[in-house]
């Protein structure tokens, strides 16, 4: 009796111990789809080779975009690629936060990106006003998905503690691209 009794203690000590375990996030299964951990950089170049890698389309729905022009920038690496795709007839359409304060620091750089986007055939949008747009997610192909922390900053793609998942689903890449396009926006044009 006192066999079972250690037994069972023994069994209870570590089921409670398994219970305060970190749960491992960097890949997993969910349903049909692959999931993977991007942290800090390694969330650019994912992202970067999914983009010059896509053959349809690229929807992007993002809170900052702030591209400079220094060529190692990597937002402006984002940027580019984004534009290479739009130029080789990927239908790349973006969803960009904007303010109701036309001087605001996310208008001001969101605009820029935006004009450059709009300039290279990328559908560009403004999200409403009186509402924040904070999702950052990236579908491309309606399978590849990126979504999480990152904003397209180089700070965000370098410097920052940001984790954002890629995964590989049509199911979810479709409710998204879905319930994304149903926010109210309006089309892009400068607001400076």
């Amino acid at each position: 009796m006192k066999a079972r009794a250690r037994l069972a203690i023994l069994i209870s000590i570590l089921l409670f111990a398994l219970t305060l375990l970190p749960p491992a996030i960097s890949s997993g299964q969910c349903g049909n789809c692959k999931v993977h951990l991007l942290t800090g950089e390694e969330y650019f170049y994912a992202l970067k080779d999914a983009i010059d890698g896509a053959r349809h389309s690229i929807f992007l729905t993002i809170y900052l975009f702030k591209v400079s022009p220094y060529p190692t920038n990597r937002a402006t690496g984002i940027l580019n690629a984004l534009i290479h795709a739009a130029k080789r007839r990927v239908e790349v359409t973006v969803l960009m936060e904007r303010s109701d304060d036309p001087e605001s620091f996310i208008n001001i750089e969101n605009a820029k990106t935006g004009r450059r986007l709009q300039q290279a055939g990328a559908k560009v949008f403004w999200d409403r006003p009186d509402r924040k747009l904070h999702i950052k997610a990236v579908v491309i192909d309606h399978r590849l998905v990126f979504m999480g922390s990152h904003n397209l900053t180089h700070s965000a793609m370098k410097y920052n503690q940001e984790m954002s998942l890629m995964l590989n689903d049509t199911g979810i890449a479709n409710q998204i691209i879905k319930r994304i396009s149903r926010f109210p926006k309006t089309p892009f044009r400068s607001v400076k």
